[in-house]
């Protein structure tokens, strides 16, 4: 009623407790289809309550022609923003767009995207660095010999950023560094190939980086100056014996952890024998944390978490370690999100309500919204009364809703309050007016918005 203009994904709450962490749920819807037809819903970045209401949506597109992925909080000069990738996805599983980085009233701030010539960044990954550069990935085809014989390959880019000024300060080439003989995937004739297929980009606690290598089920730690590979863990090439379940394979999110961990999401777990070989052992996807000995060069395997629901996710997927200590993990293809406690006792579990609908990654950070926007109202007619409906896109901060009605806009005065509710909070009284408005009231009953006046219809 009060924003048609939304129409974002339904969520299905299977399981909800108390005990989850802090915070809100952030996604980015975007369907499997190609094209879906209009008025259904949309996709973009969007962050949900516990019960799976959202709290603030921004539509993006629809259908998988044009969307957002990994989207999250970051600190950016030493404030919380937001950021997503947002722009042309290739069918293959890359893209071709630009960063986005919004602030807490949701105004964008910057625009992060490649330099150096190269057409765009890639959809996997950007991490804004304590220093205020961006670590992004690029995906461009190259002519390389394979076996000897020239062919287009996938090479994928990392560059650091400024993110002010857009000048590229660091740039990596993959195919400089990592061998296409390192990939466990089957070439196909009629694409590039994509050997490598990197998924995530971070910094570990020393300031170098650690990537992510789909397609050579290897994690590389990367001198950040001058681009050496420090150690491979996994693959062909792995400089650490990996101990009983630790192999990954096709694997994505890898991240250094407070405590010490290394988190990873294993799309398809690989038995020990194989020292990820690619073939899957388990018929369910994993987040697993991995203590690694640099000294010894070895990797053990700390703890692992499996969906509740069984799910294999051949492709996305997100790990990541809460400060209370409860694991989020985004299922990636299946749409599913799952909370668990240190002991894997499930907390929360969700999905969209469509299963054509997934996201990337999925996270869950506090966050609090101050939209510069207005709340919206809208007053429908009923046969007994009228109903009052009220919303406010991106705020975090309203818990109750007051309501105003009167014959002119310049005469309302206060004939309900009612507790928030869901995004869309509906209220019916027994007598009809003309206008009706709201106010938005925060725990402490203060008024910190108030919408403009609406005709009832």
């Amino acid at each position: 009623m009060t924003r048609p203009d939304l129409l974002p994904p339904g969520i299905t709450v299977r399981k909800s407790a108390e005990s989850t962490a802090p915070g809100h749920v952030f996604l980015a819807p975007k369907t499997a289809g190609l094209l879906q037809a209009p008025g259904t819903l949309q996709s973009g970045p969007m962050i949900v309550d516990d019960q799976g209401q959202p709290v603030w949506f921004l539509p993006r597109g629809t259908g998988a022609l044009n969307y957002a992925t990994a989207f999250q909080k970051q600190t950016y000069r030493g404030n919380p923003v937001l950021t997503w990738w947002e722009g042309a996805p290739i069918p293959t599983g890359f893209g071709v767009g630009y960063w986005v980085v919004m602030d807490q009233s949701y105004k964008e701030i910057a625009r992060i995207t490649a330099g150096n010539g190269y057409a765009g960044a890639d959809l996997h990954d950007m991490q804004i660095t304590p220093d205020n550069t961006a670590l992004l990935t690029i995906a461009q085809p190259k002519l390389h010999r394979v076996e000897g014989i020239p062919r287009l390959v996938m090479n994928y880019v990392i560059q650091e950023v400024d993110v002010e000024t857009g000048k590229v300060l660091h740039e990596w080439d993959g195919l400089e560094h990592v061998p296409v003989s390192e990939s466990y995937l089957s070439p196909n004739p009629l694409l590039p190939y994509d050997y490598l297929h990197l998924n995530s980009v971070t910094l570990d606690t020393d300031g170098n980086l650690l990537l992510s290598g789909r397609n050579t089920h290897t994690v590389y730690k990367v001198d950040r100056k001058n681009g050496d590979i420090l150690w491979r863990l996994g693959g062909k090439k792995s400089d650490f014996a990996l101990a009983e379940g630790a192999p990954f394979s096709w694997q994505h999110d890898v991240s250094r952890e407070s405590d010490g961990t290394l988190s990873i999401f294993d799309n398809t777990s690989a038995d020990a024998a194989e020292t990820g070989g690619g073939k899957p052992t388990d018929t369910v996807s994993r987040a697993i944390f991995l203590s690694i000995d640099t000294s010894a060069k070895t990797a053990e395997l700390v703890r692992s978490y499996t969906s509740p629901d069984g799910l294999l996710s051949t492709s996305q997927g997100s790990t990541q370690l809460l400060p209370n200590g409860n694991v989020f993990v985004g299922w990636g293809a299946h749409g599913y999100y799952t909370e668990y406690a240190r002991s894997g006792e499930v907390l929360m579990n969700s999905s969209f309500k469509d299963p054509a609908v997934n996201s990337y990654r999925a996270f869950r950070f506090p966050w609090r919204g101050r939209p510069t926007s207005s709340p919206a109202v809208a007053g429908r007619t009923s046969s007994d009364g009228m109903t009052v409906y009220a919303s406010w896109n991106g705020s975090t901060e309203v818990v109750s809703w007051r309501v105003l009605a009167g014959d002119t806009p310049q005469d309302l005065s206060v004939v309900e309050e009612v507790d928030k509710d869901a995004f869309e909070t509906s209220v019916a009284l027994a007598d009809r007016t003309a206008y009706v408005a709201v106010q938005a009231l925060d725990s402490g009953g203060q008024v910190i918005g108030t919408s403009k006046a609406a005709p009832v219809r």
